[in-house]
This record gives structure tokens, C-alpha cells and sequence, in this order.
């Protein structure tokens, strides 16, 4: 059956009318939702005290259920291929913008930060801070 591409748009998203196309999209989907949430997690204990980084992985992890949500549903349930294609292409962008548009700026900005507190903590240390000192008035055992 011969159909012109934007009647594409308007048929069920199944193995039927899109068999090349709807095993990888469902397979990928719930493959890339499992690793985002184990990712998620490993990340989250490793970056606990860089609160940029942390945010940055929320956002990915959040935008990451969302997306691979949708897809696995429209999968599951045979929507119109209407709505896989704008979730598919809008999920790619919104990625790439939380990643390459959003964050770079507040990271440089927390990097900066980091540097002068670095920076202030060593102008204001002393090397005899480390050492530690004897309580005055303890008696040294004489040893027989």
C-alpha cells in the first residue's frame, strides 16, 4: 500500500505499520531508562558535595524518565506516530540544550567560586596550623 510521508503521521505507532522501526525505539527506550536510573544513582553518591554537577544530573535524569516514558507508552499502546515523532526529536533537542546550552555557564560560574574559595583558604593559612601542640602543664614520664 502506497501512502504519501505525512499519512505516516496519522497511523498507529505498532509492529504492524512500523516493524523496522518500533523494536529498536521500544528496546532503546526502556534500556536507556534503566541506565539513567542506575547512573542516576552512582552519580548522586559520587557528586554529593559539587552541587552544579548534582543539578545537572537531576535534570538529565528527570528530562531522561520523562522522554523514555512517553516513548515506551506510545510503544505499548499504539499511538499515532503524530506523537513518537515530536517526542523523539524534542527529547534529542531538550537533551542537548540542558547539556550544551543550560549548565556550561553555571558550571564555569561554580569553578570560578571554587577557585577563589582555593585560592583564599591557602593566602590565609599558616604551615603551623597542621602541627599539633602539646597541652601545656602535662608532665613527660621519665622513663627508668
Amino acid at each position: 500500500m502506497n501512502r504519501a510521508p505525512w499519512e505516516y503521521l496519522f497511523i498507529g505507532f505498532n509492529q504492524e505499520n512500523f516493524g523496522p522501526l518500533w523494536n529498536p525505539t521500544w528496546w532503546l527506550a526502556a534500556t536507556l531508562l534503566v541506565v539513567t536510573l542506575i547512573f542516576y544513582n552512582f552519580q548522586g553518591r559520587r557528586l554529593h558535595a559539587y552541587t552544579v554537577f548534582l543539578d545537572l544530573n537531576e535534570w538529565l535524569m528527570w528530562t531522561s524518565i520523562g522522554v523514555f516514558s512517553l516513548l515506551l507508552m506510545f510503544t505499548i499502546f499504539g499511538f499515532d506516530f503524530l506523537f513518537v515523532l515530536p517526542t523523539i526529536i524534542g527529547g534529542a533537542f531538550l537533551f542537548l540544550w540542558i547539556r550544551f546550552v543550560h549548565f556550561p555557564p553555571l558550571i564555569q560560574v561554580y569553578e570560578e567560586r571554587l577557585a577563589r574559595q582555593r585560592y583564599f583558604q591557602h593566602k590565609t593559612s599558616h604551615p603551623e596550623a597542621t602541627i599539633r601542640r602539646q597541652a601545656p602543664g602535662k608532665a613527660k614520664r621519665r622513663r627508668r
